[in-house]
């Protein structure tokens, strides 16, 4: 159960992202624009979470510049 957990956050956020770009298709202009608005704000938080943990890359707290 925890494993399938841990992949839902991985895997969610990018699923309902594409999701809402196919509903802002089919919805009005406003509703639409807040669709996408949301869809980039999801696949950009899945994505980069899948990239931190596939590379070890960390975060914007264990970088030092």
């Amino acid at each position: 159960m925890r494993v399938l957990l841990g992949t839902a956050r991985f895997w969610g956020p990018p699923v309902v992202g594409f999701s809402c770009l196919i509903a802002a298709v089919f919805v009005g202009p406003i509703l639409g624009w807040l669709l996408l608005i949301l869809a980039f704000g999801l696949i950009l938080d899945g994505v980069t979470a899948m990239w931190e943990r596939s590379g070890k890359t960390g975060n914007l707290t264990s970088s030092r510049q």
